[in-house]
């Protein structure tokens, strides 16, 4: 397939636009560069277009003759978003009109969407399902549900085959250390803060909240590797067949950790202490999200293959050598 990736330069997006290629399709990579970067998307097309620009769009399109496209371009930080409200929809909702109106004027067949489980809020229950009422607790999550409900009117009216991908944490890095997240300083991702941290290079690690009623009274999370989720795209893209696949899927371990446990797999493998301070926890973080993933694993047979340990392995030996972390 020809595949448009937006925000294909950007961390998840590398990794799936290697994942791409890998399997025999052909990639175009759409990316403004305010946060991705060309080094990571190698051999490939890239075009350097804001999603937002309909007519920039359109040229992009015509050129790639794309049959689907997997959508990561946006706005990704939830407690940013509750300052920049309107920057979150203009980026996020009207980028995602953008692209979808010109897709369905070029007859894609196939739409990947990069959604988030931001879209559940504070869920009561854990491990949470697709079938969970959304009850988004940031304009960020908004965000993506509303993006997730444009998709399936493109579905029920233009017949386009879609899935929204509700990712949960992810981390981590290549096996090999070719390719990883470029972070800096002032990164809101717990795991390259609690590294830059062991490392000397960053802040004391801020853990916010130590009474959510969690086993150690800490946040707990489903920590993903980036290359379980980029083999998710190119599964799903591939097993989009039917109508009936359409729909919203769950990409986790189905297993919670905790802000704590976290951070002790950051010293067992690093050999180093790891410099924290408790501070007060934010109403934008909910006490504990972990995914169920009977879902995905039923209709397009996909499930995480690395642990946790192996994700903090590979992260650590990236950012140790970034100069730029």
């Amino acid at each position: 397939m020809r595949v448009l990736v937006t925000g294909g330069a950007g961390y998840i997006g590398s990794f799936t636009v290697r994942d791409l290629v890998a399997h025999g399709h052909e990639p175009h990579v759409v990316d403004n560069l305010s946060t991705g970067r060309r080094e990571a998307v190698p051999g490939v097309p890239l075009h350097v277009v804001d999603v937002r620009h309909t007519e920039r769009l359109r040229e992009v399109f015509a050129e790639a003759a794309a049959d689907a496209v997997i959508h990561f371009a946006g706005l990704k930080s939830a407690v940013e978003s509750q300052q920049e409200i309107a920057k979150y929809y203009d980026v996020n909702v009207a980028g995602t009109a953008s692209l979808l109106a010109v897709a369905a004027e070029h007859g894609v067949e196939r739409v990947v969407f990069s959604s988030s489980c931001a879209v559940y809020g504070h869920a009561q229950v854990c491990p949470v399902d697709e079938r969970a009422s959304p009850r988004p607790a940031s304009p960020y999550g908004e965000t993506k549900l509303a993006c997730e409900n444009m998709l399936g009117w493109y579905g029920n009216l233009r017949g386009i085959r879609f899935a929204s991908l509700r990712y949960f944490n992810a981390a981590g890095a290549a096996v090999d250390g070719s390719l990883g997240e470029f972070v800096h300083n002032g990164t809101t991702q717990l795991l390259p803060r609690t590294i830059l941290a062991a490392l000397g290079r960053g802040p004391e690690l801020k853990v916010y909240g130590k009474d959510f009623g969690t086993r150690d009274g800490t946040a707990v999370r489903d920590y993903i590797h980036v290359a379980d989720l980029a083999r998710a795209h190119v599964q799903v893209l591939e097993g989009l067949t039917r109508a009936e696949f359409n729909g919203s899927y769950n990409l986790g371990t189905g297993r919670g950790t905790t802000v704590l446990e976290l951070v002790q797999a950051v010293e067992r493998v690093s050999g180093r202490t790891v410099p924290a301070e408790f501070v007060e926890s934010r109403s934008v973080e909910p006490a504990q999200s972990w995914a169920d993933t009977a879902h995905v694993e039923r209709t397009f047979g996909w499930t995480a293959q690395h642990d946790l340990t192996e994700i903090v392995r590979t992260a650590w030996e990236w950012h140790q050598d970034q100069p730029w972390t």
